[in-house]
């Protein structure tokens, strides 16, 4: 080969390899400039076991009478159908005293459509604290997974329904539903 012909090889491959690293570095940073910051309100309700009534028997399950929480909620886009996403939630319970729960989880969100009505589903690792009541204070780790359909009134704003469940090797279970609503940025 001779000297020119190496040189207009070598940069068509460097101009091969500007453009591939131009539209990924574009596609990257619009699905990754994509976030949303959402706060909710809903029904809570828990689930735990409670003291064994004597030696050799079944620990009772409480539950909460009735049962409020809130949540905020921070989405970032790494794709056009998946976020990373961190959550903090707090519930206040009633029922055989006054008990709390108090959630932060991180996790990724999965999109299964980008229409007007818009259904999700999402899982996290986090840890749950949890005390009042007939709730032992204590701080367990906690698997939650959930879901929800959001309705998008544009593109920077939507409100929709949530779903979660929070438990894993711990006593304490937690389920909340609830309204949100969501104001998102950073599109293309």
């Amino acid at each position: 080969m001779s000297i020119t012909a190496h040189r207009r090889a070598s940069r068509q491959r460097a101009a091969a390899a500007l453009t591939l690293g131009m539209a990924l570095g574009g596609a990257t940073r619009s699905a990754t400039a994509d976030q949303a910051l959402s706060v909710g309100a809903g029904w809570a309700a828990y689930s735990t076991l409670g003291e064994p009534p004597a030696p050799m028997k079944a620990p009772p399950t409480l539950t909460s009478t009735l049962g409020g929480h809130v949540e905020g909620t921070y989405e970032h886009g790494i794709s056009p159908e998946v976020s990373l996403r961190a959550e903090l939630a707090g519930a206040l319970f009633s029922g055989d005293g006054w008990s709390y729960a108090a959630l932060a989880d991180a996790g990724a969100v999965y999109r299964f459509d980008v229409i007007k009505y818009v259904p999700y589903g999402f899982a996290g690792l986090g840890a749950v604290a949890r005390g009042g009541g007939p709730l032992d204070g204590a701080l367990e780790p906690v698997v939650v997974i959930g879901g929800g359909l959001d309705v998008l009134r544009s593109r920077t704003q939507s409100w929709g329904l949530e779903a979660r469940l929070a438990s894993f090797a711990g006593d304490t279970t937690v389920f909340t539903l609830g309204l949100r609503a969501s104001t998102r940025w950073g599109f293309f």
